[in-house]
């Protein structure tokens, strides 16, 4: 059974996140490469049980900071070629989407997101996300709708959150893999955000944690059970299911 899950990281993180440790504890071999570090992308088999494309401060636009980011393009490409399950979160979510032929960029109007904020499922989406769920977002650019995907959830300030791409590849705009430890990172390295349009406060944020993350974590997962399957049980399938996710208040 395909065991191997390998996850590109893009920044150095207070602590493995919740997904990372979630998908080890179902049993499978998790395998993180930092290409930012200088570390080289495997050669994908297509044996793989899958690929995450991880969130990070890095500019899909913006290759000439970060060169290493077109071998993550090539490597996306080659994952989705071969039908690996894989799911792409914020910039990862960016990634797939600009390797799928859509445009990735800024906000018209300057906003970031940072802070929880409304998911909107589409009526495909119902099926993968509650109504009310709350998701903690950071981001300040965003992606257009790819051509040919199934798209699964919307937002009022980055109006794209969630696709689905021939059955094989998840974007997610936002963070369900975000811990406390890791939240406290973002409020101590990226506080020059807050204040710019569209940000929440710290005090915000701490409260928004607070009141919906386990809900979050909840959802996540059984999305990662579900998409990938579990090593630890061989009778769950890898099919969205509803009302996985208890709502939030």
């Amino acid at each position: 059974m395909k065991h191997k899950i390998i996850v590109i990281e893009h920044w150095d993180l207070a602590e493995p996140d919740f997904g990372r440790r979630h998908l080890a504890a179902r049993g499978f071999d998790v395998q993180v490469v930092e290409p930012w570090r200088g570390e080289r992308l495997p050669e994908l088999t297509g044996d793989e049980a899958g690929v995450m494309v991880m969130g990070g401060p890095q500019y899909v636009t913006r290759t000439d900071e970060a060169p290493y980011l077109l071998d993550e393009f090539r490597f996306a490409e080659a994952a989705m070629a071969k039908g690996v399950r894989t799911v792409g979160i914020c910039l990862g979510s960016q990634i797939l989407a600009h390797v799928l032929g859509a445009r990735v960029g800024f906000h018209p109007e300057g906003c970031t997101a940072l802070g929880f904020y409304d998911l909107l499922p589409t009526e495909q989406g119902r099926a993968w996300f509650l109504e009310g769920m709350k998701v903690l977002a950071g981001n300040s650019q965003g992606w257009e709708m790819p051509s040919g995907v199934t798209p699964l959830a919307r937002g009022d300030l980055f109006p794209n959150q969630a696709f689905v791409a021939d059955g094989t590849a998840v974007a997610l705009q936002f963070h369900p893999e975000v811990t406390r430890p890791i939240l406290d990172q973002w409020q101590e390295e990226f506080a020059s955000l807050v204040g710019r349009p569209g940000t929440q406060s710290v005090e915000q944020q701490d409260a928004g944690f607070a009141a919906h993350d386990a809900a979050l974590k909840a959802w996540y997962s059984d999305f990662l059970d579900d998409w990938f399957g579990r090593q630890d049980d061989r009778s769950v399938t890898a099919t969205p299911r509803t009302g996985t996710c208890a709502r939030p208040e």
